[in-house]
């Protein structure tokens, strides 16, 4: 017969990383605009001027999430050569 398994370890829980929670809602965020930009893009014809700022502020907010992650892993592999 088979030996049973031994429990696992109970140990600390992993800490949340604060950084991947503000990504998630930051993308999230950034796909909910791109749905409403795509949704003005097609049936609205009379304020396509609204067009145009919706997408800088989506692709400025896509830039600060990648900025931000760059900047989170680098930190990290900062403080773990340390």
């Amino acid at each position: 017969m088979l030996r049973p398994r031994e429990p696992e370890p109970v140990g600390p829980s992993a800490q949340r990383d604060p950084l991947i929670s503000l990504t998630v809602l930051l993308l999230g965020l950034i796909a909910v605009a791109l749905l409403v930009a795509a949704i003005l893009a097609v049936y609205t014809y009379s304020t396509p001027g609204v067009e145009l700022p919706l997408v800088i502020a989506i692709s400025l907010g896509f830039g600060l999430v990648l900025a931000a992650n760059l900047l989170g892993h680098a930190l990290r592999q900062w403080r773990a050569s340390r």
